[in-house]
């Protein structure tokens, strides 16, 4: 037997408002908690098997590219992950990305149609939901966790990733070191907190802990390159897209 519509209304409010926190997260500005960063960012390294790096702030993305110019692109990246060349170590940044790979398909793993859920409507195999509010989409019928795909990560996305890092991304040039997005890391990072806040989904002690720490970096600071010996974190905006040394993101939309 399935829950009644409202109760499945009652939990997608839930949802939205773990949503409408980390996007409160993502666009943030003002002061930095720095001694909170590094501390989630050397745990970070800890469980890459690498010491505590040297630490240095930036007041902004552009201002941290004469420091990072020698690390990875995406595209060098990508060959180090997926056909890595014998007998050398990979970057961090290549173990980075493995171990957040391996991260965020460890809690896909862990979730499931909850059981509140009705029976989906028929369509054609293949074919999308349509494209509707999270309200609209159910009362059609359409299955939660397809709701929180589209209406948490996917809407977060767009704001952070479409409004904000990619523009910046774009603004210094390409091809530029591969970095993380802190804040702006919260598109993925509010959609697993939903299932898990929820109690939709038990991730397990581990895996809670390494979301964890990178919601307090996501909480705490803005785009970092981690490198063996240093990590270089930049400062979050003072105001809107603007950074302290005036280096600013132009406004999408």
């Amino acid at each position: 037997m399935t829950a009644p519509r409202h109760e499945r209304a009652a939990f997608w409010q839930q949802a939205a408002a773990v949503r409408d926190e980390w996007h409160g997260y993502g666009t943030a500005c003002g002061p930095t908690g720095q001694a909170a960063a590094e501390q989630a960012l050397t745990e970070l390294y800890r469980r890459l098997g690498r010491p505590r790096p040297e630490f240095v702030w930036v007041r902004s993305p552009a201002e941290a590219q004469p420091l990072v110019g020698h690390l990875p692109t995406l595209r060098e990246l990508h060959s180090w992950v997926t056909d890595p060349p014998l007998g050398k170590r990979p970057p961090l940044a290549s173990d980075l990305a493995t171990s957040l790979a391996r991260l965020r398909g460890a809690m896909d793993d862990r979730i499931a149609p909850p059981l509140f859920d009705p029976k989906p409507p028929k369509r054609d195999k293949g074919q999308p939901w349509p494209n509707q509010s999270a309200e609209a989409a159910l009362a059609y019928g359409v299955p939660f966790v397809d709701i929180v795909r589209r209406h948490v990560r996917e809407a977060l996305y767009t704001s952070l990733a479409g409004g904000f890092y990619l523009p910046g991304k774009r603004l210094l040039g390409a091809p530029s070191p591969v970095c993380w997005y802190g804040q702006q890391e919260a598109h993925w990072i509010a959609y697993y907190e939903v299932w898990r806040r929820l109690g939709l989904a038990v991730y397990g002690t581990a895996l809670d802990a390494e979301l964890d720490g990178w919601q307090a970096i996501a909480r705490s600071a803005g785009w970092f390159w981690p490198d063996e010996q240093r990590c270089v974190i930049s400062a979050r905006p003072v105001t809107g897209t603007t950074f302290a040394d005036g280096w600013s993101i132009p406004a999408t939309g």
